[in-house]
């Protein structure tokens, strides 16, 4: 397992370098001669056999969702198919299964005869998989939290924290050694001086980036919430839901169910189950909570009606979904494009009511194939404190209007239209996604209010 340490413990480290230049004197008998280090960052890898390396399933799978929606992998259905069938069988535990053989015929089809000192169709894709994780890789993804390597000569994947980059010390030596040739004795340095003049620059270097790096469009974004002193509350609403019971089980059920027929006249009885949260959600969440930690901004979640307005008043808050909070409609609704409840629920131009937009029914209820979603950061009135509001027509708007939200280039491309910086005032962005399968695709903006 990779760590990464602070710099607080990179004087250990520091010790091998200070003894290399020690040992110099030492052979050659000669005074100190300053030795310039070129440190890029640092990094002490410790080596273990959790290839996990402490991430649960299911945040492995949720980066995994969206590294194959991403553009690096969006073109290759086979690349997507390669890599989630070897991450499924390492996190199922089936890791040492993944064979060359397996993998032809399990995800690419091959016959029982094939033969891979004939056919490199398998080390061909691997090799283009790891091209694309690098690629993908290379982007700025502030929410990503850990990384997928597939390494030379196995099919096996390994999961690392992100921060977990190769990093080099380049001392440059010949230069010195020239120098400590030609200089007779005379005494020597401590050897702490060096350790810690370079833990010193290494600081300084770091405070200087800090202060001097350009701000992103995402960090625009970001920057009124990472002001507040208090915690970000990021609330998860649970959306009204149905379940079907029959006839035995309703007797058994606290609450009088109500009661239908089905398409074969069969008598149902149908009862409100309110402890699910919706998928978007869940995900969207998150995915606020990753940005959170990369960020340092604290955070806490809140489940259910359990939001007040006294919440609201005392921290800067995330909501998710149209239509299974209050809040969000009652926030949102102030400002340009409003959602509205109903037998119809859509999304309106205030401006020109003529313009409305709706989630287009796909084959089964609740799956759209089609959705419209608002995704923005409003100054509440009441309270003002900011709200980050990530709400679709369906769950799968919720879930793309917060990808939107916490997305590098998604964030770079809305600055480009806004009239100043991310920063300053409220804005709301309509977005619309297609649905295929269960995932939303990338959204995309339909129109902008900044105010």
């Amino acid at each position: 397992m990779e760590r990464v340490y602070c710099l607080s413990a990179l004087f250990p480290a520091f010790r091998h370098v200070i003894d290399c230049c020690s040992l110099a004197e030492a052979c050659f008998s000669v005074t100190y001669v300053p030795v310039t280090f070129d440190v890029t960052h640092v990094i002490i890898r410790a080596v273990s056999s959790d290839s996990h390396h402490g991430f649960t399933p299911v945040q492995v799978e949720v980066h995994l969702a969206r590294v194959l929606n991403s553009e690096a992998f969006r073109a290759s259905q086979r690349c997507q198919d390669f890599l989630r069938h070897v991450v499924s069988h390492v996190l199922s535990g089936n890791g040492n299964s993944l064979k060359e053989r397996n993998i032809a015929t399990d995800v690419f089809g091959r016959g029982p005869n094939y033969n891979s000192a004939e056919d490199s169709f398998v080390r061909v894709k691997a090799s283009e998989v790891r091209r694309r994780l690098a690629t993908y890789y290379a982007s700025s993804n502030p929410e990503d939290v850990l990384r997928i390597e597939l390494p030379l000569g196995t099919y096996v994947p390994q999961f690392f924290p992100i921060e977990a980059h190769p990093v080099e010390i380049v001392l440059h030596a010949p230069e010195v050694m020239s120098e400590l040739r030609a200089v007779p004795v005379a005494y020597r340095r401590p050897r702490w001086f060096l350790g810690i003049a370079a833990v010193l620059s290494l600081g300084a270097i770091g405070v200087l980036w800090q202060w001097f790096r350009p701000q992103s469009a995402l960090d625009e974004f970001w920057s009124p919430i990472l002001k507040t002193a208090n915690p970000l509350l990021i609330f998860l609403p649970i959306p009204t839901s149905y379940g079907e019971l029959n006839a035995e089980e309703s007797g058994r059920f606290p609450d009088r169910p109500w009661a239908a027929k089905d398409g074969q006249d069969k008598q149902r009885y149908i009862v409100n189950t309110p402890h699910k949260v919706g998928v978007g959600a869940a995900i969207a969440a998150a995915r606020f909570a990753a940005l959170c930690e990369r960020t340092g901004k604290h955070y806490l979640f809140k489940v259910g009606g359990d939001l007040s307005f006294s919440d609201l008043r005392n921290q800067p808050v995330v909501l998710f979904g149209a239509f299974s909070s209050q809040w969000s409609i009652e926030i949102n609704n102030e400002y340009r494009f409003r959602m509205l409840r109903g037998p119809d629920e859509r999304i309106v131009d205030s401006q020109d009511t003529s313009r409305q937009w709706r989630a287009s029914p796909g084959r089964y209820f609740g799956t759209p194939i089609e959705d419209y979603a608002i995704a923005g950061r409003v100054l509440d009135s009441k309270s003002g404190r900011p709200v980050i509001i990530a709400a679709g027509l369906s769950t799968f708007g919720t879930q793309a209007a917060a990808e939107f939200l916490t997305d590098s280039a998604r964030m770079a491309e809305l600055a480009r239209r806004a009239p100043r910086p991310l920063s300053e005032g409220s804005f709301q962005v309509l977005l619309f996604t297609k649905i295929i399968g269960n995932t939303p695709t990338p959204a995309g903006i339909v129109d902008t209010h900044f105010c």
